[in-house]
């Protein structure tokens, strides 16, 4: 702990230093991503072998696209034929034909499904071409496939996404301790709290997996390795699907993991509803037995219900917050899941209000503005949660990124909001008790 605070107490006279560009010295809401959770998210198709007439289609569109001649590509499409290429359509050969002249390479075709029906079928996987013997993937593809009885398969319909359009298809590499530091190092940010993404592999919404509970725990215990590796500048946190019947053994079991310094729950994802009593009644014991062990803990307590407001936050602040007097309680997106709605700011009011009038209950309560500030944020809506920052306190409120944005970005989203420079600078400053 002596160790842990004489850093940040370094690391926050270098960000006070008048004239250095500002920076957060922390990041209160970082993933970390297995490759058993990037499977979660992204389904991998393997190479199928069509039947060889709608093979025929792959290799002649192939063929069609090295050629210089696309008379033959054109060709392979039905009269009213739509190819779609870059930002525009082509309907008819004709037009297809002429949106393809001077085009060529060595264009090759994977297919990863398809299926017929008599006169109509569909194929697709991903298109790109060889370096050496390595296969690179450039994009996408659809197409969609016509016949009569006595003729060959013909194209009505192609759909090539390309890397000018779209983002590259994910590779499936993990994201690990080293490639978090790396970013931290880039961006002159000093710590990170690195919340497990197991919660993910109990989601009622995804469709059910044997072994739940195995792959949660193998999830968390991954994470434990990886934050093991920068001990003095990540602090892990558990996680699980909060209403899974064994939530309390594996959180129970995790925290007591080298380096895992709390734990991490997800409300919507684990369709949590507060409104719920046998629900309430689960979050109310994992509060109890994080307070009991004094781990703190990150809560993204938006839930599913569309109606989601003040009720639920005044359930939370009542019945749940009430049972961890004792540990720091952080509310992921300034209590909603992203963004700033009228439902989120009708839930952060609550708390706000009890901040204000110096509830006990909010003695160690904290909360993070990872996703919340974009720059399509109406001025409007900057305004009303400046004025809840402010009723909040600012020593209170956490920089966090959340991935999909770079620190830089997020950091100059942040500095979108009406804030002076003192309040930014408390904002950049702030470290949440778990991180001292």
């Amino acid at each position: 702990m002596v160790v842990a605070t004489a850093i940040a107490c370094a690391t926050l006279a270098v960000f006070a230093q008048p004239g250095s560009a500002l920076r957060p010295v922390a990041d209160h809401h970082a993933h970390l991503q297995s490759k058993a959770a990037w499977q979660l998210f992204h389904e991998v198709l393997p190479t199928v072998t069509p039947p060889p007439e709608v093979a025929r289609v792959l290799t002649d569109f192939e063929r069609g696209w090295q050629s210089l001649d696309k008379s033959f590509f054109a060709a392979l499409f039905t009269e009213e034929g739509l190819l779609q290429w870059g930002d525009d359509w082509a309907r008819g050969r004709r037009a297809i034909r002429n949106a393809l002249l001077g085009k060529a390479g060595g264009l090759r075709m994977r297919a990863q499904a398809f299926e017929t029906h008599d006169s109509l079928g569909f194929i697709a996987g991903m298109y790109g071409f060889y370096r050496d013997t390595t296969w690179v993937d450039q994009g996408r593809y659809a197409l969609t496939l016509r016949r009569t009885k006595t003729e060959p398969w013909q194209i009505a319909v192609a759909f090539l996404s390309n890397t000018t359009t779209t983002t590259p298809p994910p590779a499936g590499d993990p994201v690990t301790a080293d490639n978090l530091i790396a970013e931290l190092d880039s961006a002159g940010v000093r710590r990170a709290a690195v919340l497990s993404l197991a919660y993910q592999f109990g989601a009622p919404s995804r469709e059910q997996m044997g072994d739940e509970q195995a792959k949660t725990r193998a999830e968390n215990d991954w994470v434990a390795q990886q934050v093991a590796r920068y001990p003095a500048r990540l602090a892990g946190f558990c996680s699980v699907h909060a209403l899974a019947t064994y939530a309390l053994e594996e959180l129970n079991r995790c925290v007591a993991l080298p380096n895992m310094a709390g734990i991490k729950l997800h409300f919507t994802n684990s369709d949590v509803d507060l409104r719920n009593p046998a629900h309430l009644d689960q979050i109310r014991a994992i509060f109890r037995m994080a307070n009991a062990r004094r781990v703190p803990i990150v809560a993204h307590i938006r839930t599913l219900d569309a109606t989601y407001g003040r009720r639920d936050s005044e359930i939370f602040l009542r019945d749940v917050l009430s049972q961890a007097p004792d540990i720091p309680v952080q509310l992921a997106h300034m209590a909603g899941w992203g963004g700033y709605g009228d439902e989120t700011d009708a839930a952060l009011s609550v708390f706000a209000e009890a901040l204000a009038a110096g509830d006990a209950r909010t003695v160690n309560l904290y909360f993070d503005v990872s996703q919340v500030v974009t720059p399509g944020l109406p001025v409007e809506r900057r305004q009303l949660l400046v004025q809840r920052m402010r009723q909040i306190g600012m020593t209170r409120i956490l920089f966090g990124v959340d991935g999909g944005d770079t620190y830089e970005k997020a950091w100059q989203n942040l500095k979108l909001l009406p804030l002076d420079d003192a309040e930014l600078r408390v904002i950049a400053g702030n470290l949440a008790p778990y991180l001292r």
